[in-house]
């Protein structure tokens, strides 16, 4: 194998424009470039950061007008019996029979219910037995008293033994009134055994079935006695102290009658700490109204102080009280103010304690804070909430001519 090796003085030095590659004047202008870049973000980050402006929310308002319009409230009721009481057998057994259903008329001495009365039949007779056979002794008894009453007149016997024979026959006459008494008992249990109604009544309540084994006393059936009517009604400890001095008024549909107040519960319910009231109905509302029957109860009575009415959305339920927002129309910030509840409805609410002419948020009061600049749009008691579609035209409309623009208070809420 034969090596070539070139003399020293055949290698030429290159260009230096030969060894870099085509492409190096575009690498340098890249560099630059980002140098320069980097000189102006450094320039840049010298000068603070801009303030954000706070955005202006416009919020629906109503405006506060007080008056001492008359107070009212209303409540759903419930129509019911005055006289309304559970029916229990007087004996224990197995039920054998239910004779009547829910919501069945039924008349005085009606049979309802039977429980198996084998056992005490069975008294019955063993007590029959006991009856007969004490009057047995008895009578014969008051047979030897008598021929001992006899020998003492011609000396056969002495007045002792009269006197103890007498006893013998008064024990024995004790002892039938004592039978005969235990007779009577086992007999009215043995009759127990069939549940009949106590008086004519509509069953509202129906607490057994056939089969089922119920105790002494236990209630089965509940009966409601159709003639006398009432409305029964739930109203909170804050209204029951002053429940006498409303006038009460029953609603079904288009008919109304006026009630009087029969009875108020004097101790509040342990679950819903309320307390029950009872209206009396009168005769032509009991003839057209059925038990069970759902109506509304208005209470009403006059103002006493100046109030206000405001949409119910605009009322905010805390732990203390509750409280509304009030716009400071100036400082464009939102104040919470407490009021005190008169009345309300399913729409509105009536309250006191706040100051004439006062700006109250009437929707979507539960999405706002104190923190919020806002700017208030006015919102008629009886105008109808905007819906998504068309709060962004309601609202420009209602802020025309306004220099600031923000989003629209479909709702109140936060964008």
């Amino acid at each position: 194998m034969k090596f070539h090796v070139h003399s020293p003085s055949l290698i030429q030095p290159m260009p230096l424009a030969g060894v870099l590659p085509a492409h190096a004047p575009m690498r340098e202008s890249s560099l630059a470039t980002a140098a320069v870049v980097a000189f102006a973000t450094l320039l840049a980050g010298c000068h603070a950061a801009p303030t954000p402006v706070a955005e202006v929310r416009p919020v629906y308002v109503s405006t506060v007008r007080n008056d001492s319009g008359a107070e009212e409230r209303r409540y759903t009721g419930s129509v019911a019996s005055r006289y309304e009481g559970d029916v229990a057998f007087r004996v224990g057994g197995k039920v054998t029979a239910r004779l009547v259903d829910l919501g069945q008329t039924v008349k005085r001495g009606q049979a309802l219910a039977r429980i198996d009365g084998t056992d005490f039949q069975l008294g019955a007779d063993a007590a029959a037995e006991q009856l007969r056979a004490a009057q047995v002794d008895a009578d014969q008894a008051a047979s030897d008293a008598a021929r001992f009453k006899r020998l003492l007149a011609d000396g056969s016997v002495s007045a002792g033994d009269l006197e103890r024979q007498q006893a013998r026959a008064d024990a024995a006459a004790a002892r039938v009134q004592q039978a005969r008494s235990q007779f009577e008992v086992a007999r009215n249990r043995a009759g127990y055994t069939t549940l009949v109604a106590p008086n004519e009544g509509v069953v509202t309540a129906v607490r057994f079935e056939a089969g089922q084994v119920v105790a002494e006393g236990q209630p089965v059936l509940t009966l409601a006695r159709p003639g006398s009517l009432e409305v029964a009604i739930d109203v909170p400890e804050s209204v029951a102290p002053q429940l006498r001095d409303y006038r009460a008024s029953v609603h079904l549909g288009e008919r109304a009658w006026t009630v009087e107040l029969r009875e108020l519960s004097p101790s509040a319910n342990s679950s819903t700490r309320t307390f029950r009231a009872r209206y009396t109905l009168p005769a032509a509302a009991a003839a057209g109204l059925r038990l069970g029957s759902t109506v509304e109860v208005r209470l009403s009575r006059g103002g006493s102080a100046d109030a206000t009415t405001l949409p119910l959305s605009a009322v905010l339920a805390t732990q203390q009280r509750p409280t509304v927002w009030v716009v400071d129309a100036q400082a464009g910030r939102l104040l919470s103010t407490p009021v005190e509840v008169l009345s309300q409805t399913t729409e509105t609410v009536r309250v006191r304690g706040l100051a004439e002419g006062a700006l109250v948020v009437s929707v979507g009061a539960q999405k706002l804070d104190a923190g919020l600049a806002v700017r208030p749009v006015a919102r008629p008691l009886d105008a109808a909430l905007p819906t998504a579609a068309n709060a962004g035209s309601s609202a420009a409309a209602a802020a025309k001519g306004s220099a600031t623009t923000a989003a629209s208070p479909a709702s109140g809420a936060r964008p």
